[in-house]
Parts: structure tokens; C-alpha cells; sequence
């Protein structure tokens, strides 16, 4: 009768720790969960910023060019080069001050309509996150745009 009650006790400590294990497997997922959530919202929250901060660069200065330049002399800019094919600019943000780490690609793409008064200007702004030439995919974008009266377009 004491053997019985002895497996009985060993099973049921057994099922509990099965069970204990469960519920540790489940928070711990919870918890990597939560981890992942939060750098993803992080990533998103200074794409936004960079966006915006590319966006108000971007309304200061008509030529691509010379935007280009503006963007190189930012504080947390690595890179901004003007790609005369595509008509874009490729820059780099740089946000933990560690080089070739994880960085923000933005790419504005800019595109000119002449009208009367002067020449409206449209740019679209993506951001993406990548490693040191490894780009992931898109996390944010932005359209913004801008008229150039005739004295600012160069005209």
C-alpha cells in the first residue's frame, strides 16, 4: 500500500513539473515576444523621425545636388551621395554612433513640375534598416512636397 501511494506521489510530482515547465516555456515566449515588439517599435519610431528630419532638409534646398551637400554636413548623416541615373539621393543615418553597424537608408526620390509661378517639387522618402550592404525591407515612407517660387527655383 506504501508503494502505491509513493508512485502516486512521484506521478503527481512529475505531472506538476511538466506542468511548471509549461507555464515557464509560455512566459518566456511572452517575454521574447515583447522583446521583438519593442524593437520593432523602436526601429519605427526613428524611422519616422528621420523621415521627418529628411522631409524639412529636403523643403530647404531646390537642387538635388546641393542637397546632397546639406544632408553630408548633418550630425547623424554617414553618407548622402546624389545618384544622377536614378535622380535620387541615398543617405545614411547613423543612430547609435557605432560604425558599420545596423544604419537607416533613406532614399528620396525627387521629382520637378514647372508651372507658372515657379516649380513644384515632390519627394518620396523611404527608409529602410540594413546592415553594411545587406538592404531589408522598407519600414517607412513619406510623400511630401514643395513650390519653389520663381527666385528660389533658379529661374
Amino acid at each position: 500500500m506504501n508503494n502505491k501511494r509513493s508512485i502516486a506521489f512521484t506521478v503527481e510530482l512529475l505531472g506538476l513539473f511538466i506542468l511548471l515547465m509549461m507555464v515557464i516555456v509560455m512566459v518566456t515566449q511572452v517575454f521574447v515576444m515583447s522583446r521583438a515588439k519593442t524593437v520593432e517599435a523602436r526601429r519605427l519610431t526613428q524611422a519616422v523621425m528621420i523621415a521627418q528630419s529628411t522631409a524639412e532638409a529636403a523643403s530647404s534646398e531646390r537642387d538635388p545636388k546641393q542637397l546632397a551637400e546639406t544632408f553630408s554636413g548633418m550630425d547623424n548623416v554617414m553618407s548622402a551621395e546624389y545618384d544622377d541615373s536614378t535622380g535620387s539621393i541615398g543617405i545614411v543615418f547613423d543612430t547609435n554612433g557605432v560604425p558599420d553597424d545596423e544604419d537607416y537608408l533613406v532614399v528620396l526620390h525627387r521629382a520637378s513640375e514647372d508651372r507658372g509661378s515657379g516649380v513644384y517639387v515632390t519627394d518620396s522618402i523611404e527608409v529602410y534598416y540594413c546592415a553594411p550592404d545587406k538592404l531589408e525591407g522598407m519600414i517607412y515612407d513619406l510623400e511630401t512636397g514643395r513650390h519653389f517660387a520663381g527666385e528660389e527655383a533658379g529661374s
